[in-house]
């Protein structure tokens, strides 16, 4: 298997030095230095972009480790893989222990990632049955990774499409039943609504408003089930749309 690497910065996501991206930096760096590990995680992401500051991987690295300390999942997934790469940096057992955390806040991709090292046995024992336990589960969340992968997995497609078929002969039957209840859908000119995606700026404006509300991630008890996260303050608690916008803008990045 080849050695996790930081992917090339995607052509949606680019370097920017406008003066909104570097208030937004500023923003984000404040924000961490109160203790908000969302903010922290964020300002890793720019220091590794380049999003309104020169890039700087010494300092993203350390952004990452601190919001990992706060459980943050994503954060501890990207620690993880600093950890994974050879060199000086390196140690297997953090990395490990920071994939188990990420994955136990049901990460797909910490999953994914967590499978592939003990299907293929480099860096840590190999593992079969867990590789096909933390593989079914990323597959189950539809990451991509995974899904491609069981092409080559027959042992653990099988489990699933057989699980998948059981399924589908349920939805298929409660279809059926419902078929009596079906309205015709109405004849004529049907409204026509058009829905735009909030800009990045916008959702950086949001986000910044809504951690300047809440207590930093030390400060309090909290409403989740993540150790010293409050649910207002974690883009993962946030609405569906929120919380999926920016996590594809961060997460896509690697």
């Amino acid at each position: 298997m080849a050695k996790p690497k930081v992917s090339p910065i995607p052509v949606l996501v680019e370097p920017c030095q406008l003066a909104d991206c570097k208030k937004n930096f500023q923003e984000y760096k404040t924000l961490s230095r109160y203790g908000h590990s969302d903010a922290m995680y964020t300002l890793a992401e720019m220091y590794r972009l380049g999003y309104g500051t020169e890039i700087d991987m010494r300092l993203a690295t350390k952004w990452y480790r601190r919001a990992a300390k706060y459980d943050n999942p994503f954060a501890e997934y990207k620690a993880a893989i600093i950890y994974l790469q050879p060199g000086e940096e390196q140690d297997i057992e953090k990395a490990m222990k920071y994939l188990r955390n990420a994955n136990r806040s049901d990460l797909p991709q910490a999953a994914h990632l967590l499978g592939m090292l003990y299907l293929e046995g480099e860096l840590i024992e190999a593992d079969i049955e867990k590789a096909k336990s933390y593989l079914t589960k990323s597959y189950e969340a539809d990451h991509p990774d995974t899904v491609a992968l069981l092409s080559d997995l027959s042992a653990i497609q099988l489990d699933i499409q057989l699980k998948n078929k059981s399924e589908l002969a349920q939805i298929h039957q409660a279809n059926n039943s419902n078929d009596a209840k079906k309205v015709a859908a109405p004849k004529g000119e049907m409204e026509v609504i058009e829905v735009r995606a909030p800009e990045l700026q916008e959702v950086f404006v949001y986000h910044i408003a809504l951690l300047r509300k809440k207590t930093p991630d030390a400060s309090r008890g909290t409403g989740t089930m993540l150790r010293g996260r409050g649910c207002g303050e974690m883009i993962s608690c946030n609405s569906e749309t929120d919380r999926d916008r920016i996590r594809d803008f961060l997460m896509s990045t690697w």
